[in-house]
Protein backbone atom coordinates (compact mmCIF):
# COMPACT_ATOMS: atom_id res chain seq x y z
CA UNK A 1 0.00 0.00 0.00
CA UNK A 2 1.75 3.06 -1.55
CA UNK A 3 -0.24 5.96 -0.01
CA UNK A 4 0.58 9.86 -0.71
CA UNK A 5 -1.03 12.50 1.87
CA UNK A 6 -1.19 16.05 2.09
CA UNK A 7 -2.05 18.04 5.25
CA UNK A 8 -2.49 21.28 6.01
CA UNK A 9 -3.80 23.18 8.98
CA UNK A 10 -2.91 26.56 11.00
CA UNK A 11 1.00 26.50 12.42
CA UNK A 12 0.58 24.82 15.72
CA UNK A 13 -2.44 23.12 14.60
CA UNK A 14 -0.71 19.60 15.55
CA UNK A 15 0.45 18.72 11.38
CA UNK A 16 3.68 17.55 12.66
CA UNK A 17 3.05 15.30 16.06
CA UNK A 18 -0.14 13.74 13.49
CA UNK A 19 2.20 13.10 10.83
CA UNK A 20 4.75 11.53 14.01
CA UNK A 21 2.02 9.18 15.03
CA UNK A 22 0.82 7.93 11.66
CA UNK A 23 4.93 7.39 11.13
CA UNK A 24 5.01 5.25 14.72
CA UNK A 25 2.26 2.89 13.17
CA UNK A 26 3.39 2.68 9.43
CA UNK A 27 6.36 3.25 8.16
CA UNK A 28 6.49 6.80 6.60
CA UNK A 29 8.46 9.85 5.30
CA UNK A 30 7.18 13.50 5.62
CA UNK A 31 8.20 16.28 3.38
CA UNK A 32 7.29 20.36 3.85
CA UNK A 33 6.92 21.93 0.88
CA UNK A 34 8.41 24.58 2.63
CA UNK A 35 11.96 23.21 3.05
CA UNK A 36 13.50 24.14 0.31
CA UNK A 37 11.82 27.74 0.38
CA UNK A 38 13.49 27.25 4.22
CA UNK A 39 17.14 26.91 2.78
CA UNK A 40 17.18 30.05 0.21
CA UNK A 41 15.84 32.19 2.96
CA UNK A 42 18.92 30.99 5.28
CA UNK A 43 21.12 30.58 2.47
CA UNK A 44 20.73 34.24 0.58
CA UNK A 45 18.72 36.10 3.02
CA UNK A 46 19.97 35.49 6.53
CA UNK A 47 17.13 33.55 7.84
CA UNK A 48 17.51 32.23 11.19
CA UNK A 49 14.86 29.86 11.57
CA UNK A 50 12.67 32.38 13.78
CA UNK A 51 8.92 32.66 12.63
CA UNK A 52 8.32 35.86 13.71
CA UNK A 53 4.90 37.59 11.40
CA UNK A 54 7.65 39.13 9.43
CA UNK A 55 9.41 36.20 8.47
CA UNK A 56 6.26 34.03 7.53
CA UNK A 57 5.23 36.79 5.55
CA UNK A 58 8.72 36.56 3.80
CA UNK A 59 8.55 32.90 3.03
CA UNK A 60 5.14 33.06 1.73
CA UNK A 61 6.27 36.06 -0.87
CA UNK A 62 9.63 33.63 -1.59
CA UNK A 63 7.75 30.28 -1.95
CA UNK A 64 5.40 32.19 -4.45
CA UNK A 65 8.17 33.63 -6.34
CA UNK A 66 9.72 30.28 -6.85
CA UNK A 67 6.97 28.79 -7.58
CA UNK A 68 6.30 31.25 -10.25
CA UNK A 69 9.23 31.56 -11.84
CA UNK A 70 10.82 27.79 -11.16
CA UNK A 71 8.42 25.28 -9.91
CA UNK A 72 10.64 24.44 -8.03
CA UNK A 73 8.18 23.30 -4.91
CA UNK A 74 6.56 20.90 -7.21
CA UNK A 75 9.98 19.54 -8.92
CA UNK A 76 11.10 18.99 -5.45
CA UNK A 77 8.34 17.08 -4.26
CA UNK A 78 8.25 15.04 -7.43
CA UNK A 79 11.84 13.44 -6.75
CA UNK A 80 10.64 13.17 -3.65
CA UNK A 81 7.67 11.00 -4.50
CA UNK A 82 9.77 9.27 -7.02
CA UNK A 83 12.35 8.43 -3.92
CA UNK A 84 9.26 7.38 -2.18
CA UNK A 85 7.98 5.11 -4.63
CA UNK A 86 11.31 2.80 -4.88
CA UNK A 87 11.49 2.87 -0.98
CA UNK A 88 9.81 0.46 1.97
CA UNK A 89 7.88 3.20 3.01
CA UNK A 90 4.00 2.73 2.65
CA UNK A 91 3.07 6.21 3.21
CA UNK A 92 4.46 9.53 1.87
CA UNK A 93 3.20 12.58 3.75
CA UNK A 94 3.51 16.23 1.99
CA UNK A 95 2.93 19.68 4.03
CA UNK A 96 1.32 22.20 1.83
CA UNK A 97 -0.09 25.23 2.92
CA UNK A 98 -1.50 26.58 -0.70
CA UNK A 99 -4.84 25.10 -1.62
CA UNK A 100 -3.53 25.49 -5.71
CA UNK A 101 -0.70 23.34 -4.89
CA UNK A 102 -2.39 21.14 -2.62
CA UNK A 103 -4.92 20.37 -5.74
CA UNK A 104 -2.18 19.99 -8.03
CA UNK A 105 -0.35 17.17 -6.10
CA UNK A 106 -4.03 15.66 -5.41
CA UNK A 107 -4.45 15.00 -9.26
CA UNK A 108 -0.61 14.35 -10.01
CA UNK A 109 -0.30 11.78 -7.12
CA UNK A 110 -3.69 10.96 -6.41
CA UNK A 111 -3.02 12.25 -3.15
CA UNK A 112 -5.88 12.44 0.15
CA UNK A 113 -6.05 15.85 1.61
CA UNK A 114 -6.26 15.81 5.31
CA UNK A 115 -6.96 19.24 6.95
CA UNK A 116 -5.89 19.35 10.98
CA UNK A 117 -8.50 21.63 12.82
CA UNK A 118 -7.75 23.22 16.64
CA UNK A 119 -9.91 25.31 18.22
CA UNK A 120 -7.31 26.02 20.51
CA UNK A 121 -4.42 27.83 17.98
CA UNK A 122 -4.77 31.61 16.56
CA UNK A 123 -5.70 31.71 12.84
CA UNK A 124 -2.52 33.04 11.52
CA UNK A 125 -3.65 35.62 8.16
CA UNK A 126 -0.53 37.87 8.12
CA UNK A 127 0.31 35.66 4.93
CA UNK A 128 -1.19 34.29 1.67
CA UNK A 129 0.18 30.86 2.22
CA UNK A 130 -1.44 30.94 6.33
CA UNK A 131 -4.52 32.64 5.30
CA UNK A 132 -6.02 30.62 2.78
CA UNK A 133 -5.74 27.35 4.81
CA UNK A 134 -9.48 26.95 4.78
CA UNK A 135 -10.10 27.54 1.07
CA UNK A 136 -10.46 23.96 -0.22
CA UNK A 137 -12.42 21.04 0.16
CA UNK A 138 -10.22 18.51 2.26
CA UNK A 139 -10.71 14.37 2.00
CA UNK A 140 -10.33 14.45 5.20
CA UNK A 141 -11.22 17.05 8.47
CA UNK A 142 -9.20 15.73 11.74
CA UNK A 143 -10.34 17.43 15.00
CA UNK A 144 -7.12 18.39 17.24
CA UNK A 145 -9.21 19.86 19.94
CA UNK A 146 -8.43 17.00 23.02
CA UNK A 147 -5.15 14.99 24.11
CA UNK A 148 -2.32 13.81 22.39
CA UNK A 149 -3.59 10.08 23.15
CA UNK A 150 -6.37 10.51 21.43
CA UNK A 151 -4.60 12.46 18.29
CA UNK A 152 -2.94 9.26 18.44
CA UNK A 153 -6.36 7.44 18.18
CA UNK A 154 -6.84 9.53 15.17
CA UNK A 155 -4.17 8.68 13.20
CA UNK A 156 -4.39 4.81 14.07
CA UNK A 157 -8.37 5.10 12.82
CA UNK A 158 -6.69 7.30 9.51
CA UNK A 159 -4.46 4.48 8.91
CA UNK A 160 -7.16 2.11 8.60
CA UNK A 161 -9.56 4.58 6.51
CA UNK A 162 -6.43 4.35 4.17
CA UNK A 163 -6.32 0.41 3.14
Amino acid sequence: MKKIIVINGYPNSGKTEFENFIAKHISSKIYSSIDPVKEYAKRYFGWNGEKTEEWRRFLSELKKFLVEEFDLIFNEVNNRINTFYISENEVMMIDSREPKEIERFKKTFKATTVFIKNDRVEKITSNNSDANVENYTYDYYIDNNSTLDDLEQKAIWFIKELS
